[in-house]
């Protein structure tokens, strides 16, 4: 998803997350659900006497548990950009900014990177001589698309490359 707007001072704001299908609190009640049958038959087996099963219906339910807690979780990751008109903030982070860039707006242009596949979205990035900052990874083809509009629409210097030169930044 993308949320752009403008500020009073004339700063844009554009804010990229990826879409969820689901919530967490949707998440844990699948997961309660599923862990609660899969640990159930596990004890009605070991119960019959084929003990050998609940080890392993015990180990699908936590290695679920956790591939779905790390899923959900990476869904809250988000960017956050502010252009201004002396400098570019890249914010990325979920609750709060784990990492964050600031760049001078004139020596930081945005670069359009071509998919690697006919069937990709060109992949945006702002760069500066020190740090080369991909822009919204995880969103689709139409999202991509939008993030884009609404860079250029900051007023971000656009300069083109292809596939094969991603790897010169």
């Amino acid at each position: 998803m993308v949320f752009s707007e403008t500020h009073r001072d004339r700063s844009r704001v554009i804010v990229l997350q990826p879409n969820r299908s689901s919530s967490w609190a949707q998440t844990r009640l699948f997961l309660f659900t599923f862990a609660g049958l899969t640990l159930a038959i596990g004890v009605f087996w070991a119960v019959m006497g084929v003990w050998a099963v609940l080890p392993f219906s015990g180990l699908e339910a936590g290695l679920l548990t956790w591939l779905m807690y790390r899923v959900s979780q990476s869904t809250y990751e988000r960017q956050r950009i502010v252009v201004s008109d002396s400098q570019v903030l890249i914010q990325v982070g979920a609750a709060f900014p784990r990492r964050t860039w600031r760049l001078q707006r004139e020596q930081a242009p945005l670069a359009v990177v071509e998919g690697e596949h006919p069937l990709d979205a060109p992949g945006p990035s702002i760069f500066d001589t020190r740090d080369n900052i991909e822009v919204g990874r995880f969103l689709n083809r139409e999202d991509k698309e939008k993030a884009l509009a609404a860079l250029k629409q900051a007023g971000l210097f656009v300069r083109s490359h292809d596939r094969l030169a991603r790897a010169s930044f």
